[in-house]
């Protein structure tokens, strides 16, 4: 037999409902169905990758890009050198490196935000959010800021679901 549903819990059930409504009636006036469900699975795949990263799970960060998938870092408009790696199993071994290397005594955070959609239809996508990245050792009092700057991620819709084909990070860097 289902619990009883009380008073409290039936006036959030209809506060959440209403506020739901807003938002759909928010999204649907601009979008159809089928495009806000690809913006909904393309922004989980999205907050995906900053929890598998910053939980040093290689082989769950790997799975978010395509067999073909590849990840740059420019600066200034230029690719930095080095930066390129090219194909799932070469991103996984970057990821798991980086993660036993250079990051093995930090915690890190990437702080997304501001995503949005340049381009979209059934099977590719361009998004860009902004991106705040922060460390933290065992001596830090507190996390400090270690980059920020912009993604632009080329997505494809795979079998699996939305996936990123090629990530791009342009850190920022400020010039006189």
């Amino acid at each position: 037999m289902g619990q009883k549903i009380t008073g409290q819990q039936s006036k959030l059930i209809r506060c959440f409902g209403i506020i739901w409504m807003l938002c759909l009636a928010q999204i649907s006036e601009a979008h159809e169905p089928v495009e806000i469900i690809d913006r909904l699975a393309i922004t989980d795949v999205l907050t995906q990758y900053s929890y598998r990263w910053d939980s040093k799970d290689a082989e769950g960060f790997a799975g978010l890009f395509t067999e073909e998938g590849i990840m740059e870092r420019w600066v200034y408009g230029e690719l930095v050198e080095g930066s390129r790696v090219a194909g799932r199993s070469a991103i996984f071994d970057y990821a798991q490196r980086s993660h036993a290397g250079r990051l093995a005594d930090r915690q890190t955070r990437h702080h997304f935000s501001g995503i949005v959609f340049l381009e979209l239809n059934e099977a590719t996508a361009v998004t860009e959010n902004m991106a705040l990245i922060t460390h933290q050792t065992a001596n830090d009092p507190a996390a400090f800021i270690s980059s920020s700057g912009i993604y632009r991620i080329s997505w494809q819709k795979t079998p699996e679901g939305w996936r990123m084909n090629r990530r791009i990070l342009m850190s920022d860097r400020f010039r006189n």
